[in-house]
């Protein structure tokens, strides 16, 4: 067998198995370490989202903000950083580079 989808250690992580298709995963993840860690890890997740509580969601940000965000896109005032910092400008090597 190979490695356990994503998807279904999704479903073995809520607590879905029950067929004899979950036990041969089941047997899988028991001994493969990327599989095992993988469904710990959705675990974690299912167990996280399961004791979240409404003041754990995020909040809506001010008004404020959404008015600027409008009115710079509105004037096209937004401009995105250059990916490689300031544009024409040649940087420098890290130091570990320039050492002899």
């Amino acid at each position: 067998m190979g490695h356990v989808e994503p998807s279904y250690l999704a479903e073995l992580a809520l607590g879905h198995a029950s067929s004899d298709a979950d036990a041969v995963a089941l047997r899988h993840v028991a001994s493969c370490r990327p599989c095992r860690e993988q469904l710990k890890l959705t675990i974690r997740v299912v167990t996280a989202a399961r004791d979240a509580e409404a003041s754990d969601l995020p909040a809506a940000p001010p008004e404020h903000v959404w008015q600027r965000i409008t009115q710079e896109l509105a004037h096209g005032t937004h401009r995105l950083p250059h990916p490689l910092g300031r544009p024409g400008r040649r940087r420098r090597s890290p130091w570990w580079h320039r050492v002899r």
